[in-house]
């Protein structure tokens, strides 16, 4: 049986049977993924109700300010950055801008490299600055980013919609949920390419991964 929560006004930390709204059911991996996902880990209304969540503290924390430049680590970012920056655009007066980065550390595996690849990280800049990420795992990734772009920018805050809480030399300034030491998917989030398109947060069974 999954939690549920009620609570979505600060970051929500997440059992490993997972988390469900009061009023979703329970709820069930599809069958054309049952050999693939063993669970459901966040659902669709959990993510909703914490991006808004999000939304208001990071409105909060610049709101004097009138544009904020925001940039999304791909590929795992986008379905997560579109949400909340909707919400921004709704909750707040802040106009957005907004850019990508493109890096990698995993591949088709289900471990880290150690290597990061990046492009395009020399064009972005701003004086008010928002990095978005999908999960933080090792850290590495985004410790990298933090140094080139913060560094240039009068007011640099990181947000992130999960965390394993292994990083523990990486400042995040915004969390969506931190989640067990699992290897999950979905909401753009993905393994060997696939996974992204799944409206929720999902594990991947461990048996599929490649060691």
């Amino acid at each position: 049986m999954h939690t549920i929560v009620t609570n979505f006004s600060r970051k929500v930390i997440v059992p490993e049977e997972g988390i469900k709204l009061k009023n979703e059911p329970e709820p069930v991996v599809r069958k054309k993924y049952e050999q693939e996902i063993d669970r459901i880990l966040i659902t669709k209304g959990c993510l909703e109700a914490r991006i808004t969540a999000l939304a208001l503290e990071i409105s909060a924390t610049f709101k004097r300010i009138k544009e904020l430049d925001c940039y999304v680590i791909l590929k795992g970012g986008m379905f997560f950055a579109a949400d909340l920056i909707r919400a921004l655009d709704e909750q707040s007066d802040i106009r957005t801008k907004l850019d990508f980065i493109k890096c990698s550390s995993y591949g088709n595996s289900s471990k880290s490299s150690g290597k990061v690849d990046l492009y395009k990280i020399d064009e972005l800049q701003g004086e008010n600055v928002l990095l978005i990420e999908d999960i933080v795992d090792t850290g590495k990734t985004l410790k990298i980013l933090q140094e080139m772009i913060g560094k240039n920018a009068k007011r640099f805050k990181t947000c992130v919609l999960l965390d394993k809480g292994i990083a523990k030399d990486v400042q995040v300034d915004f969390v969506g949920f931190q989640i067990p030491r699992v290897f999950v998917g979905g909401y753009g989030l993905d393994y060997a390419g696939h996974y992204r398109g799944l409206p929720e947060i999902v594990v991947i069974r461990k048996e599929l991964l490649k060691k």
